[in-house]
């Protein structure tokens, strides 16, 4: 199944092949890869060299590990806590502003919305306002720390574009979004002018109202731009939340 790398590039070449087979569909969730003996003189490289690759597409997501009888590498499907935290690893370093992740919110979230207002169903309309219901009570008791479904919101909606692109992008930025308000606090008055925009959103949706959805949701994406902005230069983005 494999074939013999070249030593100097070993690691890296058995990440390689094995990822092109999974990709490929020739790997699927679930399969177990060849016993060690028969991946090294597959391979052609040490023990610690082959470890070192499938502890790599472990951390990746692609394999899972087992020890005991039924040990060995397994293939997994990759679960998206793992991509958030491979974005989150390359993004630390390339400093992010507070208009760097409303700028792609601005582009994206207005059209998720705008889509969803095309193709929400009464039981996703049912969804959505519950998230709305529930964060509106979490203010009226002063529980905004707990911003769960203020973000579930945001994701409902991508959602319901059925892309998975499109929802996997929404769903990293709005978790750096949670991070970032439980870093700052926001107050009162940021969230209540939180919720007001998601109910001038919800009804768009409810109404079937493609532009006015895109245009409430590019709206509410300007005022938390410009209320969590004022915060930037005294916190450090990324320092804050590492």
């Amino acid at each position: 199944m494999f074939r013999a790398v070249r030593l100097n590039k070993a690691s890296l070449e058995i990440i390689s092949q094995i990822r092109e087979l999974i990709f490929a569909g020739k790997l699927q969730p679930g399969d177990r890869l060849a016993p060690e003996n028969s991946l090294l003189e597959q391979f052609g490289v040490s023990k610690q060299t082959l470890k070192e690759a499938l502890r790599t597409l472990e951390y990746m997501g692609l394999l899972e590990i087992k020890k005991g009888v039924s040990g060995g590498a397994y293939v997994v499907e990759m679960d998206r806590e793992v991509i958030r935290e491979v974005l989150a690893t390359f993004l630390f370093f390339k400093n992010p502003t507070i208009h760097n992740i409303s700028e792609v919110r601005k582009v994206i979230e207005p059209y998720t919305a705008r889509i969803a207002a095309e193709k929400a169903t009464e039981k996703d309309l049912e969804r959505i306002s519950g998230f709305i219901s529930v964060y509106n009570n979490q203010i009226e008791n002063y529980e905004i720390e707990d911003m769960k479904n203020d973000i579930e919101f945001h994701r409902g909606i991508a959602e319901l574009t059925g892309n998975p692109i499109l929802e996997l992008i929404v769903d990293f930025i709005e978790t750096i979004m949670v991070d970032l308000k439980k870093l700052i606090k926001p107050n009162l008055s940021f969230s209540d002018k939180v919720t007001k925009a998601h109910q001038r959103i919800f009804k768009a949706l409810k109404e079937k109202d493609p532009d006015k959805a895109s245009n409430e949701m590019l709206i509410h994406l300007i005022e938390v731009e410009e209320s969590l902005a004022v915060m930037e230069e005294k916190i450090g983005l990324w320092k804050g939340l590492k």
